[in-house]
C-alpha cells in the first residue's frame, strides 16, 4: 500500500470530524453532501495543534461567483470555528504553525440530457387506409443546465510544503 490512502483504511477521528464539520458548515444550504478525504497514512496527526492560513501563490482562475471577499470571509470563518471546536489554535504568523490550511472553490456550468418515453398505448392506424389500431410510444428529451460546485480543503506540512490531508466535496 502506498503512503497515501483513502479513508476506508482508517484515519484519526479528529480529521474525519473536521471533514464532515467543514462540509456542513461551509455548504449548509446544500442537501445530500458527500465528502471524500485522502491523507498521508504515515503522518501522526495527533501531533498537530496550531495552524495558519496559506495564501495561494497565484490565482489560476478568477471567477467572481466563487472568488470574492464575501466568500473568502465565510469560508475562513467556518473553517476557523470548526478547527477551534476540535481544539486547534490559530498561530500568530506562519512560523508557529504545525500545519497550513488552504482551500479552493470552483463552479462549473454543466448540462444534463435525459431521454424518456412519455406515452405508450394503442392508437388508430391510418396506414394503407384508416382502420384498426396499432401500438406506439412517444419519446421526450429533457435538457437541464446547472452549476456544479467544488469545495476542496487542503492541509499542508509547512517544512516541505507537502499535501498531507485533503477534503473534497462536489455538489450539483
Amino acid at each position: 500500500m502506498n503512503k497515501y490512502s483513502l479513508m476506508s483504511h482508517g484515519v484519526k477521528a479528529t480529521w474525519v470530524k473536521l471533514a464532515l464539520l467543514l462540509a456542513i458548515a461551509s455548504l449548509a444550504a446544500c442537501t445530500g453532501i458527500q465528502v471524500s478525504t485522502d491523507y498521508d497514512t504515515e503522518r501522526d496527526f495527533n501531533r498537530l495543534s496550531t495552524y495558519a492560513w496559506m495564501e495561494p501563490k497565484q490565482k489560476l482562475l478568477v471567477d467572481p461567483l466563487v472568488d470574492n471577499d464575501l466568500m473568502n470571509k465565510r469560508v475562513r470563518r467556518a473553517v476557523e470555528q470548526q478547527l477551534a471546536a476540535l481544539g486547534y489554535v490559530k498561530a500568530e504568523g506562519d512560523k508557529g504553525a504545525d500545519f497550513f490550511i488552504t482551500y479552493h472553490v470552483s463552479a462549473e456550468t454543466k448540462l444534463s440530457v435525459n431521454s424518456f418515453h412519455s406515452s405508450y398505448g394503442y392508437y388508430p392506424s391510418c396506414w394503407n387506409g384508416c382502420y384498426g389500431y396499432g401500438a406506439g410510444y412517444g419519446r421526450d428529451i429533457s435538457v437541464r443546465q446547472y452549476k456544479q460546485g467544488t469545495f476542496m480543503l487542503d492541509v499542508i506540512e509547512p517544512a516541505s510544503s507537502e499535501l498531507i490531508w485533503r477534503g473534497l466535496q462536489v455538489d450539483g
